[in-house]
């Protein structure tokens, strides 16, 4: 039997159309899938679009608040409220806000609205190193942390933001620099040098010598440059570039740092800081102990000593001319104790009582010009009593008269055949430390009119809690073409014991000079002709400007270039220069320590301590002249303090700068 099998015939029509029906569904799934990703990312980007503007709305609410702030410290305004900060000064929503696409609401860390948060710790009682641009320094440093959330308002997504800024405001001691200056820097030793200590200029630096060598930072604010013509004294050379030891050196276009006084760093207006207050801090008066009023240091000292307008001119001395308190009524020599805990206050000065007298005579038959530190105020005893005081004044100050051939060249012909005439209120050292001993004033029966009273007093601690450590001189002899007014400190190879471990700082708005040598031991031991500070005391010296005079000097002296001898010199000195013209150059670094004697290679400038820059010369302003003409240069040996790295190294009255220094900043 024959089976057989009818084929089945299948229909394409329904596989194609289920193979269409299949691509369309997954057609749509992907296109689904295509929109629902353009749709999240949409919402994506959007919010984080809001985020990145709401990031910016609180950064722009701590900026303002930060720039407040700086501007406050600068002018030594800076409150300690950080409530007050985050409640004035972020942007308001009626009048910052108002023209702004997108309008927000600032809060601070708790929540609550209308502020932000700006935290602000305490003052550090110690230097502490610093951050940025001032590593290697110490400073006392007050931290502050600064936040705000800004939540956006009427918008289609509610995405807030918080930005959060660390902020050290620092008080940086410019003795810490080996070199700092106010201005542009020249250096050219024809000497080598070796400077060990950070460099810094607030201008441009100019470093032209083979002879220099830097082993620490060396930073401008402008241009640093090391060839061997000075850009800023057209013509003038060196003999090529220095050598910097530290990679990376030296560096341009660092931030300013800001000077103590003054809301800008213009260096004439920074002379400032060593003259007399203006009226609105003036001497004597409560403000003057205020913290604006403390910049100046006139203020800042202890001590203020000042003498009338005749200077050396003793003036006529009337017989009876010292009242029962010792003070005489026309002598020319006024010394005032300074504290803003004065008894009696104010005002807040103390006219401290002579304790050197001149009498006339002994007796009916004695020699004239008898010295005495006490006089009887029993005007029938006749002898040692105030009817016979010549002179009263103090026994650690005197007036002398000295020629400054710099001040007074006149092309080498001088004023009539001698330098300029010096009247010099002089300051002896060792003679101030025998004062700081004396005898009690206030109490006791054999009264020495010393100043141990006020040192004990300004040592209590409910006064100043340190020793008397700083002394303020201005001498109002007027400044003429024949004349210069200016401050001498002898006597002082040794600090006032009595003001250690303080140390002691001599400031005057005149030039000042230095007579032998200065902080070069203790009673351990001695710095003398050393690169070593083992055993030496913290010493400030500011003034117009710093001239070394060796141990070999003679006031009666009028020639040029009297033989010097070896000296040393330990101390941090601020004071002004002469700058640099298209044709003069300042002398540069190597020559702030100004000298007028003939040192030579052989007589050596021992040097250790910091140089400080911040002004032009007011007083003492002629230029400076190639060796051989006034002086003879001495062989330099000069180095940096490193005690001066520590808050205790440091000498009182240390000018501190300002520095606003961004620590860590975060956003979420």
């Amino acid at each position: 039997m024959q089976i057989s099998f009818k084929p089945t015939r299948q229909n394409k029509s329904a596989y194609a159309l289920l193979i269409v029906m299949s691509f369309l569904a997954a057609s749509l799934l992907v296109f689904g899938s295509v929109m629902y990703w353009i749709s999240s990312n949409a919402h994506v980007t959007a919010m984080n679009n809001q985020f990145n503007m709401s990031e910016a709305a609180a950064e722009a609410a701590t900026e303002k608040v930060l720039s407040q702030m700086n501007y406050d410290y600068v002018a030594q305004s800076l409150t300690n409220s950080g409530a007050y900060y985050g409640s004035t000064f972020i942007p308001g929503l009626t009048t910052d806000q108002a023209t702004w696409p997108i309008q927000y609401i600032y809060s601070a860390t708790n929540g609550e609205t209308g502020k932000i948060s700006v935290d602000m710790g305490p003052w550090t009682t110690n230097t502490v190193p610093l951050n940025s641009q001032y590593t290697g320094l110490y400073g006392l440093e007050q931290t502050c942390t600064i936040t705000a959330t800004a939540t956006p308002i009427g918008q289609g997504f509610t995405v807030p933001a918080t930005i959060s800024e660390a902020i050290q405001f620092a008080s940086i001691p410019l003795f810490q620099f080996a070199i700092f200056y106010n201005m542009d820097l020249e250096f050219c030793a024809a000497q080598t040098l070796l400077i060990t200590g950070p460099v810094w200029s607030n201008g441009g630096i100019w470093s032209g010598s083979t002879t220099i060598t830097f082993q620490n930072a060396v930073s401008a604010v402008g241009i640093a440059t090391n060839t061997a013509n000075d850009p800023f004294c057209p013509g003038y050379t060196g003999s090529g570039k220095s050598t910097y030891s530290m990679a990376g050196q030296p560096t341009s276009g660092n931030d300013r740092i800001t000077m103590p006084i003054g809301t800008n760093n213009d260096p004439v207006a920074v002379e400032a800081i060593i003259n007399l207050p203006p009226a609105d801090y003036a001497l004597g008066s409560a403000a003057a102990f205020s913290t604006n009023g403390q910049i100046y240091l006139a203020n800042g000292c202890d001590l203020y000593l000042t003498n009338s307008p005749y200077g050396t001119n003793w003036g006529s001395l009337r017989p009876n001319c010292i009242n029962t308190n010792f003070f005489a009524n026309n002598a020319n020599m006024i010394l005032y104790y300074q504290d803003a805990n004065t008894p009696g206050a104010p005002p807040y000065q103390t006219r401290l009582p002579y304790d050197f007298f001149i009498l006339k005579t002994i007796g009916t038959n004695g020699p004239p010009s008898y010295t005495t530190n006490y006089v009887s105020t029993n005007l029938a005893a006749k002898i040692d009593c105030v009817t016979n005081v010549q002179y009263a004044g103090y026994s650690f100050v005197s007036n002398v008269l000295f020629y400054d051939w710099r001040e007074g060249w006149n092309n080498g012909s001088g004023i009539n055949g001698k330098g300029k005439i010096v009247q010099a209120v002089q300051i002896d050292i060792g003679k101030f430390n025998a004062w700081l001993f004396g005898t009690n004033w206030f109490n006791g029966s054999t009264n020495v009119n010393g100043g141990q009273y006020c040192n004990a007093t300004c040592l209590s601690s409910s006064h100043k809690s340190h020793p008397i450590d700083c002394i303020y001189v201005y001498n109002s002899v007027p400044l003429t073409s024949t004349t210069l007014p200016a401050v001498r400190v002898v006597g002082g190879g040794m600090m006032p014991s009595r003001t250690a471990p303080y140390g002691f700082t001599v400031a005057t708005a005149m030039p000042l000079y230095v007579l032998g040598h200065y902080n070069a031991s203790n009673s351990v031991g001695s710095s003398v002709g050393k690169n070593s500070t083992v055993y030496t005391s913290p010493a400030g010296l500011m003034g117009d400007s710093i001239t070394i005079l060796s141990g070999n000097w003679k006031d009666s002296s009028t020639g040029q270039k009297p033989a010097a001898t070896t000296t040393t010199v330990n101390a941090a000195v601020l004071a002004g220069i002469v700058r640099s013209t298209n044709s003069m150059y300042s002398g540069g670094v190597e020559n702030f320590l100004r000298c007028l004697e003939s040192w030579g290679s052989s007589t050596y400038l021992w040097y250790n301590g910091s140089i400080m820059v911040m002004f032009p010369s007011r007083y003492a302003t002629n230029f400076w002249q190639q060796t051989g003409g006034y002086y003879d240069a001495p062989n330099r040996k000069w180095a940096f303090d490193t005690n001066f790295t520590q808050q205790v190294g440091l000498p009182p009255r240390t000018p501190q700068a300002k520095g606003v220094i961004r620590a860590n900043w975060n956003a979420y």
